[in-house]
């Protein structure tokens, strides 16, 4: 089979074209996707289905020609819907953890959120499949960090029809220094720009509960302020102002704190140091006569654990607050219980 490339927009329509021909269903896939292509582009859509799929029967290549017929047929008459929740709930769709805690925060009961990274998947590495960008799909809201999701605006132009609300909590949040840090939710500094902005999105979409979200929304920023106050505290009276984590995913934490950052890799976890680094970073340990190296609870510990054997430290973890496990959940762990662990650990690291 010659192998190919689809964007979102193509694995969209691609998996709602197989699940009809599987299911036999001729109105699933929703009318407002490329309505203008459609029109007298029938023949030549299934001839492009063939060219892409050349293993399907030939009666399921007829199944998508009279599917397609019959699009065609209820958007020449006007009947297109859109689709509802099950629930009068606002659906809310959030790209990753922190995400999708802020708006439970903001939105209590009243909100159906669609966390699109599962638990335990790294982030920076998740890509939506077709059935992630259905789900997408049935969102009037999207809530997104920024620059950690390069997969967010290409899946937003493909359900550009369906009216979804966009909101990138942290742009404007991810400069430092000349670097474009995304992980601007570990400060809670910035943490509570993207609540404020998360509420303003939630009154738009559904202004009817509007004075709940606001007041759900007070509640929650009075408690990062005092998260805030305590991480102030810190950096003001610790002896030691350095720490080091497994990838530099603290830096805006560092730097609205008054504290130092050194990391073992760089911003993206992915990146591996090379045994130079590791050798000037052990030096460096050891001059500013840090106690702890810390690794981070969804990627692999070794190399921060092979940097403390060798620099004489221990480690201990830092939450970069990317996930949370299963482990984590049955504990009721939530972005400020995490967040009061990770003070925590660093008051101990800084004040040794």
């Amino acid at each position: 089979m010659r192998r190919f490339a689809l964007t979102c927009k193509d694995k969209f329509i691609f998996h709602h074209i197989l699940s009809n021909c599987r299911e036999g269903a001729a109105s699933v896939l929703p009318a407002v996707l490329y309505p203008a292509r459609f029109q007298g582009r029938c023949a030549a859509f299934t001839v492009k289905v063939v060219d892409r799929c050349c293993v399907m029967q030939y009666s399921m290549i007829m199944k998508v020609f009279i599917f397609l017929l019959l699009l065609l047929v209820n958007m020449l008459a006007g009947c297109s819907q859109t689709q509802r929740p099950a629930s009068d709930k606002l659906p809310v769709a959030a790209s990753f953890y922190p995400m999708a805690e802020f708006v439970r925060a903001v939105g209590g009961d009243q909100v159906e959120v669609i966390t699109m990274v599962p638990d335990g998947a790294e982030p920076h590495d998740w890509e939506p499949s077709p059935r992630d960008l259905t789900r997408l799909g049935r969102a009037k809201v999207f809530v997104y960090n920024g620059l950690v999701e390069p997969w967010a605006q290409q899946a937003l132009e493909a359900l550009s029809e369906r009216g979804i609300m966009p909101v990138e909590a942290g742009a404007g949040l991810f400069n430092r220094d000349g670097v474009q840090d995304p992980h601007v939710w570990i400060s809670p500094r910035r943490a509570m720009v993207e609540v404020e902005r998360i509420t303003a999105a939630l009154c738009a979409a559904d202004p009817e509960q509007a004075a709940l979200y606001q007041r759900n929304s007070k509640a929650y920023l009075a408690r990062l302020q005092a998260l805030d106050a305590r991480l102030t505290q810190l950096g003001r009276t610790a002896p030691k102002k350095a720490f080091v984590t497994a990838h530099a995913a603290f830096g805006h934490l560092a730097a609205d704190y008054g504290l130092r950052q050194l990391s073992v890799t760089g911003i993206s976890p992915e990146a591996e140091p090379t045994p130079a680094d590791l050798q000037r970073l052990i030096k460096t340990v050891r001059q500013a006569g840090v106690r702890y190296i810390f690794f981070e609870t969804l990627t692999d510990p070794k190399i921060a654990e092979l940097v403390a054997k060798e620099a004489g430290v221990q480690t201990a973890a830092l939450d970069p607050l990317e996930g949370v496990d299963e482990e984590g959940r049955q504990a009721g762990l939530d972005y400020l219980k995490i967040m009061e662990r990770n003070a925590d650990n660093l008051a101990k690291a800084l004040n040794e």
